[in-house]
């Protein structure tokens, strides 16, 4: 009977929650993120140059229109003259609005729509070089290649949602919490989805190490800078 019980339990809170969001009255005051868009450009982060990306039509015309975009391509300074630049290192921020399914995506939706394939994920814990670490969803997925000196490209990807004072590396975490924000705080955090990706292939001489390698150490060197921490602890 107890373990029954104990089954019944996480459901029961979840619909509790739920059926919360639309019985007890709404405040609509919105709170923002802890994450700056202001992505450092030109050779801010040493080592590094980054350069501004506009987001595509397509991201706007699936998001709310009150969403936010910031983005930016970052690739590794040559060390010699006679050296090639590596692969870019794309970093995107998107702001919720209103409507958190509307205005807000993540990769497992959005990626097998951009020809990507086989994605696998896992949780990660990141260190940061401010001494912090934070947990990530990895994901890696692979996109096929035609008439192209590789025959696929292979993708990993880092994501986490950064809110006012919460951050949460799963969808799922994140949508219990705005839940239990809205009944409990009376407030919407405004989420941002801070995601950092790149590409290897063995024909190119990357080697999935390195790729991984290079996105982990951007990551290590922007969030610092780029999060509120004050809010955060």
């Amino acid at each position: 009977m107890k373990q029954a019980l104990k089954a019944l339990l996480p459901p029961i809170v979840l619909g509790f929650m739920l059926a919360s969001v639309f019985i007890l009255p709404r405040h609509s005051e919105m709170v923002e993120s802890a994450i700056s868009p202001e992505l450092p450009l030109g050779y801010s982060i040493p080592g590094w140059r980054g350069i501004k990306v506009q987001e595509s039509e397509k991201e706007r015309s699936i998001l709310a229109a009150d969403t936010r975009f910031s983005k930016a391509r970052y690739t590794r300074q040559a060390r010699m003259p006679w050296e090639t630049e590596s692969a870019p290192v794309e970093v995107s921020i998107v702001y919720s609005g209103q409507d958190m399914n509307s205005s807000i995506h993540r990769p497992e939706r959005c990626l097998p729509a951009q020809g990507h394939q086989n994605l696998v994920g896992k949780t990660c814990q990141l260190p940061l070089s401010n001494g912090k670490a934070l947990s990530f969803t990895r994901l890696s997925s692979q996109v096929p290649l035609k008439g192209q000196k590789a025959s696929r490209l292979n993708f990993v990807h880092y994501y986490v949602f950064i809110g006012h004072d919460s951050i949460c590396h799963t969808h799922l975490g994140r949508t219990l919490q705005d839940m239990s924000d809205r009944v409990l705080k009376g407030y919407v955090q405004r989420w941002a989805y801070f995601q950092v990706g790149t590409y290897w292939a063995p024909e190119l001489g990357i080697t999935e190490q390195e790729a991984d390698q290079k996105v982990q150490t951007l990551i290590s060197e922007l969030l610092p800078r780029q999060i509120d921490w004050q809010r955060l602890d």
